[in-house]
């Protein structure tokens, strides 16, 4: 800025206050080693408190109120020509201003200073206050999940190039529920602040918890003491100082109590990224839950194991209806999405899914639950898969959101059943009861009356009570109301048993042919002979088997002459699946489904173990493995009537027999708990993709006999 120097003073004051006289800036021009104030606008001048007629010097009196103006200025020693970057500074009224110095010739041609300031005091309010919004959890004050997020990133580098060390510990209250529906969120909440105050209220901890929801919590921790240098020191160090957040917290007058279950991951060792350590932490948690809660779990890579096969395994589990029959099937399969799904579609899973559940094989009334993925909406999968058998389930994590509804709507258009998964009682628009078909309670959800009372309002929709492993749960789950129910409680021994349970006389033939076919000893045909012309329909259903795809033999005729194609092993094996059939005839389909689907598996296993196994007696472990449950009869009465090996009784009977632990196998895998399927898998060298195609195959298998009835 230049002034002519034949213009007046005052002239050059008002052309000044014309431009630099804003009502939110100060203006000030200043030279020589003095600060002589050579110009101040309106709101300078007010700070200043004086007219500028008089010589005045700027620290007695502009500076006065800036106490930490003096060292910004350019002026006295530093260079009159350095470019100064902005910078911010407080009045002694508490008010921050940016200001900013530079370079100026003042109307007599010699080089000056002007200063600018503006007020700043309400934005940086209003950025604390968004920043607050934005990064601090409002209930109990400390920094949320996305502050977190962005302060692990700024360490992601370090961590990268092994210059950081340091553990995540993931924790939530045990019982907090309980708590909640005992006394009310209210109560609720006061717990999750008090829990805060007290880790934060001790120094080990302050400044490093971060809450993510609900009752999960997080400790951050990095760079632990020089003397910590091997894992096992840095295991032991946090070990100890986090054993200190292990107690109980409750309120007075409240008789329940939380504790607090832990999982801990420990960087660079598990994972660089916040999202994998946060991921081992939790499986670790669970692993606390699962033994027994109130303790701390330290990652192990062990645990995750089943992370490396997580696309392949697949199983179908029963879903019944309250008779016993069967309604459909839910496919469980670890590597389909949830409700976010890939941008890119891949029909991999689709092709997967129904060669499980072998739909281009069999024809039936049954439905089957399938979770949804994008894909689904594809036209290339519209055009080919058969809608009229798919219920698409969709998993909820909260409250039905309006991109839910969306998806609702586009799945009934497109022509599909849906059915929600993990409906809270009171979480739920009523918007959504108008776009489902099933519906499945959250399992955290234990508030029966609200159940009950949502299940009576709409009739239209079928509920389908989950978990229902027992008769007791299956009773209750009736008299709530429930039409439809998930469970294994159909293969569970009876709470009481008669001492001695007579069989049907219908069942009687199929028991007598089951005992001959199961000896260890030489089958008699004569006897099996007589035992099958006794009955024409059990000759009919054992051609029937014998002809079908399932034993691939074509135009036998007699028994004899299945045996001189298959052998005595092998006919033995068709009979007595055939008798299972006709004694559990009168129960669930799912006692004969499960029961032949573990005999094939087991004897589709048998030759890739470490050991090879006889695929004759995994095949008898499996198929005999729920017969006690469809005769009503203990174990002990009926493997004393029934002739077969030793081994194969033994394992049966007792956990240390020979196969027992294939049995854990089969209930594990029934069940989807692939942690430890996938152990079973490595501790006996099972192939992973083995152990899922022989599933598979095993499925398909009890599909074709089902279609040689």
């Amino acid at each position: 800025m230049v002034f002519k120097r034949n213009i007046k003073k005052t002239e050059v004051e008002s052309f000044l206050g014309s431009i630099l006289d804003p009502p939110d800036l100060e203006a000030v021009v200043l030279r020589g080693k003095d600060c002589e104030v050579l110009y101040a606008n309106s709101k300078a001048s007010k700070r200043m408190g004086f007219s500028l007629s008089a010589d005045r010097k700027c620290k007695p009196g502009y500076a006065k109120s800036l106490p930490d103006l003096c060292a910004s200025c350019p002026l006295g020693e530093k260079e009159k020509d350095t470019v100064w970057e902005p910078f911010e500074i407080i009045d002694r009224d508490g008010h921050v201003y940016s200001a900013k110095f530079g370079s100026i010739s003042w109307i007599d041609g010699k080089a000056a200073a002007i200063l600018f300031m503006r007020d700043i005091t309400k934005e940086k309010r209003t950025i604390r206050q968004l920043y607050s919004l934005a990064y601090t959890d409002h209930l109990t004050g400390i920094p949320n999940r996305q502050r977190l997020k962005e302060d692990f990133a700024e360490l992601e580098d370090r961590i990268a190039n092994d210059m950081l060390a340091g553990a995540i510990a993931l924790f939530d209250l045990d019982n907090f529920k309980e708590i909640n529906d005992a006394y009310g969120h209210n109560t609720g909440d006061v717990v999750l602040r008090r829990l805060a105050e007290h880790i934060n209220s001790e120094k080990e901890f302050a400044g490093h918890l971060y809450r993510l929801g609900g009752d999960e919590f997080v400790l951050l921790f990095t760079d632990p003491p020089d003397s910590v240098k091997t894992d096992e020191e840095m295991a032991d160090y946090y070990n100890h100082l986090l054993s200190a957040t292990l107690q109980s917290y409750t309120l007075p007058n409240i008789e329940l109590e939380c504790t607090i279950s832990m999982g801990v991951s420990f960087f660079p060792k598990h994972g660089q990224n916040l999202s994998e350590l946060l991921r081992k932490a939790d499986i670790a948690l669970y692993k606390a839950k699962d033994a027994g809660r109130n303790q701390m779990v330290l990652f192990a890579d062990r645990y995750d194991i089943a992370q490396k096969f997580k696309d392949l395994y697949i199983n179908i589990q029963p879903v019944l209806l309250a008779s016993g029959k069967t309604f459909g099937y839910e496919l469980i399969d670890s590597g389909v999405g949830e409700m976010e799904g890939g941008d890119t579609v891949s029909l991999s899973e689709f092709n997967r899914a129904l060669d499980a559940l072998g739909l281009n094989e069999i024809e039936n009334n049954m439905q089957y639950f399938i979770a949804y993925s994008k894909q689904l909406l594809n036209p290339a999968v519209l055009s080919g898969l058969p809608r009229g058998k798919f219920i698409v389930q969709m998993r909820l994590s909260g409250r039905v959101k309006d991109n839910d509804l969306k998806i609702f709507g586009l799945l009934r258009n497109a022509g599909y059943h849906v059915a929600l998964n993990g409906l809270h009682t009171g979480k739920t628009v009523p918007e959504v009861y108008d776009l489902i078909d099933y519906c499945k309670f959250n399992p955290e959800d234990k508030n029966t009356m609200a159940q009950k009372r949502i299940i009576s309002d709409h009739p239209r929709i079928k509920f389908i009570a989950t978990g229902v492993d027992t008769q007791a749960a299956f009773d209750s789950a009736k008299s709530i109301g429930f039409q439809l129910f998930q469970g294994f409680f159909f293969s569970h021994q009876p709470a009481v048993l008669k001492k001695t349970k007579e069989i049907a006389p219908m069942k009687a033939n199929y028991f007598r042919l089951l005992k001959l076919s199961s000896t260890d000893d030489y089958m008699d045909f004569r006897e099996i002979s007589d035992a099958i012309a006794s009955d024409v329909a059990l000759t009919y259903k054992l051609l029937s088997i014998l002809n079908s795809a399932a034993v691939g033999l074509r135009n036998v005729s007699s028994v004899a002459m299945a045996l001189a194609y298959l052998g005595e092993e092998s006919l033995k094996r068709w009979i007595s699946v055939l008798a299972l059939r006709g004694i559990a005839e009168d129960k669930p389909l799912e006692l004969v489904r499960i029961s032949l689907i573990r005999a094939r598996f087991g004897e589709l296993l048998a030759p890739h173990f470490r050991t090879k196994r006889d695929p004759n007696q995994l095949f008898m472990v499996g198929m005999l493995s729920l017969l006690h449950i469809a005769l009503e009869k203990s174990k002990e009465d009926l493997f004393d009537e029934i002739h077969i090996s030793n081994d194969v009784r033994q394992s049966l009977m007792t956990a240390e027999g020979k196969h027992s632990d294939i049995l854990v196998f089969f209930k594990n895998y029934e069940y989807a708990n692939w942690d430890e399927v996938t152990r079973f898998t490595e501790e006996n060298q099972l192939d992973a993709q083995i152990v899922n195609d022989s599933y598979i195959d095993s499925v398909k298998w009890y599909n074709s006999l089902e279609n040689a009835k």
